[in-house]
């Protein structure tokens, strides 16, 4: 009898741990991340991803008034660009053809593993090395403990298996900004918050230039 509850015992042990290390899939909620540019050392800015199961928004927010969202739908393909810093009330669509050339950069983007491992919003994360076609590179920290649904967060790395949490990316006048999650929120978000506001008017990049 006693060998019996012992062995209860190292199976109800086996299957808790694996349940325990089991990652989570992120399928809704937020991460909120502070931006640094540059060198400095208090955050320029913040950036929010919000997540609902095919919608994406990504909403960056600087000190200095810059403000940009995009709203990503994996279902129709198409994203919604908006400059909330302008007075400007065009909401900028992309279809999945103009989306997939504007990432062509990405493509065929190689992974590789380091040592260094840290815990960031309360995530064990560890680092790796992304390199480009173009030869660009940049180091990264992931966390195998939530897993996307949606692969388009990871636009930047393609096939990772988790959902970066601190990385670096260096803009086309060559500044350099840092993401550093702060918080991973997993909670119902609300579908009102995928919506363009109603003042906004829907147009193409063509119809867009013609308006500048």
């Amino acid at each position: 009898m006693q060998a019996i509850k012992i062995v209860f015992l190292l199976c109800a042990f086996v299957l808790f741990t694996a349940e325990a290390a089991a990652p989570k899939l992120f399928s809704e909620g937020i991460i909120k991340y502070d931006v640094y540019i540059n060198a400095s050392s208090k955050p320029d800015g913040i950036y929010v991803v919000s997540v609902k199961g095919s919608q994406i928004k990504r909403e960056l927010a600087m000190n200095s008034g810059y403000n940009n969202v995009t709203i990503y739908n994996s279902k129709t393909g198409n994203m919604l660009s908006l400059d909330m810093s302008n007075d400007m009330k065009y909401a900028l669509e992309m279809s999945p053809e103009e989306i997939k050339e504007k990432n062509k950069r990405f493509d065929g983007a190689v992974l590789t593993p380091l040592e260094d491992t840290k815990k960031i919003a309360g995530y064990r994360c560890v680092s790796s090395k992304v390199t480009y076609t173009n030869s660009a590179s940049a180091t990264f920290y992931y966390t195998t403990e939530l897993l996307p649904q949606n692969e388009n967060i990871n636009t930047m790395f393609p096939s990772l298996q988790g959902i970066p949490l601190e990385y670096e990316i260096k803009n086309a006048n060559s500044i350099n900004m840092r993401f550093v999650a702060t918080v991973v929120d997993i909670q119902s978000v609300e579908s009102a918050v995928f919506a363009i506001p109603a003042d906004y008017k829907i147009v193409s990049k063509a119809e867009l230039e013609k308006i500048k």
